[in-house]
């Protein structure tokens, strides 16, 4: 089999720099009612709240001077041992009264038993959602270590990521809430305890214009018929297509048939459907290159599935050929349907079903070196063509030198192509 790898050109969208929340010396930024200074305190480079040697009385938070609205804000967070209740978090998007304790508002929750929840404080009083995938989460998170968070707000959305792992994806449904606030760091009463944050980041984002809301955070798991909800389902909304005379539309699969964020579509020989999932979605190694080099190494939640019969009227199961993947762009099933070429992080791999049983259960290497810098931008668009030649596109702006495992070299004798149009005869 030959390669022909084509980098192709894209415009990556401006991002702005990220701003500091914490000069590492001084509050400067943040605000606390008058005598709750001794709660929080600048030590070694870290903002610290509570005590571990008094017992928090009431919640308290140290809250931004600054409201923010659509932003992307990231933190690591470690919350020190103590005794009785143990909790903190951080609230965006939140009011503060002058002169009172309490925020009202968002709260991405921190601590045991809580990681991963978006809680509303003061306001709603109640837990909004939990994590995506509590046991994902539970193994990438650190009870008593520190924690690197990243929060995004956009719009009507919140979403957060914990250690690389994303935890919530949450969607308002009241119009009447505010999508502008305040941020602040909690320290939950009722124990002794510390919370400790440094290298906070925020970067504002554009302001975004605003689809209606939905009734949950969820909206495309809606049943059909189910009371208040405002989305169609997978066949409502076929049924609301408008085609022309003679046409037909069909609903192969959907999210209710585990097709979740699918970008890449194929068949095999047989007329088998061939997808993936983008769960991880988004990963950016520009923005944190430890966080996706994580990602990629621990292997995500995203899979390559198979629909085994397409032609079918009604919807069809997706039957899970590869997992532990993160992102898989390029796809391109064998032949004879026992195998894939699949794109992951930094390289072009083979996987296939050794015992016939329709799941892959090894992969071989092909290529590796590409850039990760920008997940837009990484392998995809495999193509068959003659000659044994498999067609591969790659974003211009990922930089690559490409080589095969082992420094094997290609058949012009060189052991790596630098970032360029190239041929690469496997």
């Amino acid at each position: 089999m030959k390669w022909l790898l084509i980098f192709l050109a894209t415009l990556p969208p401006a991002i702005a720099a990220p701003v500091s929340l914490f000069d590492g010396n001084t509050l400067a930024g943040w605000e606390m009612p008058v005598g709750e200074e001794k709660w929080w305190q600048v030590k070694a480079g870290m903002i610290v709240g509570g005590s571990l040697e008094q017992k928090v009385p009431t919640n308290l938070f140290l809250s931004s001077t600054r409201e923010f609205q659509n932003f992307e804000l990231t933190f690591k967070i470690r919350l020190v041992k103590g005794s009785g209740f143990m909790n903190s978090g951080m609230q965006v998007r939140s009011t503060r009264d002058a002169g009172k304790t309490p925020m009202s508002g968002y709260q991405v929750d921190a601590g045991i038993g809580y990681w991963g929840d978006l809680y509303d404080e003061h306001r709603r009083n109640k837990k909004l959602t939990g994590p995506m995938d509590p046991a994902a989460l539970a193994k990438v998170v650190k009870d008593w270590e520190w924690n690197d968070y990243r929060i995004l707000c956009e719009g009507r959305r919140i979403r957060s990521w914990i250690n690389g792992q994303q935890t919530l994806d949450f969607t308002e449904a009241d119009p009447s809430i505010s999508l502008t606030g305040k941020l602040g760091i909690q320290v939950h009463s009722g124990g002794t305890l510390l919370v400790q944050l440094k290298d906070a980041f925020i970067n504002e984002l554009p302001a975004l214009p605003l689809a209606p809301p939905h009734k949950d955070s969820k909206p495309f798991l809606k049943k059909q018929g189910a009371e208040g909800s405002t989305a169609k389902t997978p066949e409502e909304e076929r049924l609301s297509f408008q085609l022309p005379d003679g046409f037909i539309a069909e609903l192969v699969t959907s999210e209710e048939q585990g097709v979740g964020k699918p970008i890449t579509m194929t068949w095999d020989a047989r007329g088998r459907l061939w997808t993936m999932t983008a769960l991880e979605y988004p990963v950016d190694a520009n923005e944190n290159r430890a966080n996706a080099e994580a990602l990629y190494a621990r292997g995500g939640n995203d899979k390559v599935l198979v629909i085994d019969h397409p032609e079918k009227s009604e919807p069809q199961p997706a039957r899970v050929f590869a997992e532990g993947l993160a992102l898989p762009l390029g796809l391109l099933p064998d032949l004879d349907g026992n195998g894939a070429f699949v794109h992951y992080g930094s390289q072009i791999r083979h996987y296939f079903d050794t015992d016939m049983d329709g799941k892959a259960d090894k992969f071989d290497v092909v290529l590796e070196g590409f850039g990760i810098q920008d997940s837009h931008l990484m392998p995809h668009q495999f193509e068959r063509a003659p000659g044994g030649w498999i067609y591969v596109a790659q974003g211009l702006f990922n930089d690559s030198i490409v080589r095969r495992p082992g420094s094997i070299p290609f058949a012009d004798g060189s052991k790596e192509k630098p970032f360029k149009a190239c041929k690469l005869a496997r």
